[in-house]
């Protein structure tokens, strides 16, 4: 486990230091809303990823099992060819330059689903693993849009739309639950039943955003679907992030409490976009535009992943010793 733990930390690291030299490279893509869409996109897979992994790994494991192994050494090449996908034109090329982290979300999805069902025959899945499971089982979601928009592969949405789709699964589908599971790995007995009920309504609000936008062929809030899924959704992570503050306090670890509780107040502003998005010119506010979303909506997005990484990664050694 200490091998695996300072692969993924030096790999963050070093995703870290690409990824802050990346904004200040022209991407490939659009100016304006899909140049910054693709900044944001690619501190998923460079930085947030190897953190959050870590972050979810028993400390007890040792050795790494091995399809976590396998998932760790392909994150290196999945990272570089996600960066490579957007600094190239769309076309073949780029896709064939995101495929490999397509491959490495793959892999950390199936590593995921084997602990998961290990867990259930063991009567060990409880709400928090689940969430962790399903978390890490959304990621090639997120890998498969990207290929999609970098390749210009033929869909029914335009590119920035696929491109904001592959944001989206990387963060409100893989992040945000994988945040919420180790969230979850901390709370005393009296607040998992609260912890479970956002958790579904996390996983099921996700989905339901999915397939409104599928419906309508857009993310503009035109279906019954899609406006109750992002209602379920977003009021299940201002709730989640709630709690994130709530339990920051009682963490002896007085760094990682802050980290938490500014990464789980920041998912609650950053919700509070998503819902102004949706239902602001239903209630007769002036509601942001797709621009404007990805310069709010989005950084907080950004922000409230890192600072959620780093204070979960910092807890990793022992999540339960941590909590009064």
């Amino acid at each position: 486990m200490p091998a695996l733990s300072q692969r993924l930390a030096r790999l963050a690291f070093a995703g870290m230091l690409g990824w802050l030299a990346l904004l200040f490279l022209p991407l490939a893509t659009a100016p304006g809303p899909a140049e910054e869409a693709g900044h944001l996109l690619l501190l998923a897979p460079l930085v947030l990823v190897p953190l959050y992994l870590t972050a979810s790994v028993p400390a007890s494991f040792e050795p790494a099992p091995r399809s976590l192994d396998v998932a760790s050494w392909l994150l290196l090449p999945g990272m570089l060819g996600a960066a490579g996908s957007l600094l190239v034109p769309v076309g073949l090329v780029a896709g064939l330059l995101a495929a490999p982290w397509l491959l490495a979300a793959a892999a950390v999805a199936v590593w995921s689903v084997r602990r998961g069902l290990r867990l259930w025959r063991e009567g060990a899945l409880d709400a928090a693993e689940a969430a962790l499971v399903l978390g890490w089982a959304t990621l090639p979601g997120g890998a498969l849009w990207l290929v999609l928009a970098r390749s210009g592969a033929p869909t029914d949405y335009t590119g920035l739309i696929v491109l904001l789709t592959a944001v989206h699964f990387h963060y409100a589908g893989c992040l945000v639950l994988v945040w919420a599971g180790l969230l979850g790995r901390t709370l005393p007995a009296s607040l998992r039943g609260l912890h479970r009920v956002l958790g579904v309504g996390l996983a099921v609000g996700f989905w339901g955003v999915a397939a409104g936008i599928a419906l309508i062929r857009g993310p503009a809030g035109g279906s019954t679907v899609e406006t109750v899924a992002v209602v379920v959704l977003a009021a299940s992570a201002i709730g989640a992030g709630g709690l994130g503050l709530v339990r920051a306090g009682r963490i002896e670890d007085r760094m990682a409490g802050l980290m938490i509780a500014v990464s789980g107040g920041v998912l609650i502003l950053a919700m509070g976009f998503a819902l102004w998005f949706h239902l602001g010119a239903r209630v007769g506010a002036d509601a942001p535009d797709v621009a404007q979303m990805v310069s709010r909506h989005g950084w907080l997005n950004a922000f409230f992943g890192l600072w959620g990484a780093l204070g979960w990664r910092r807890l990793r050694p022992r999540p339960a010793a941590a909590v009064r």
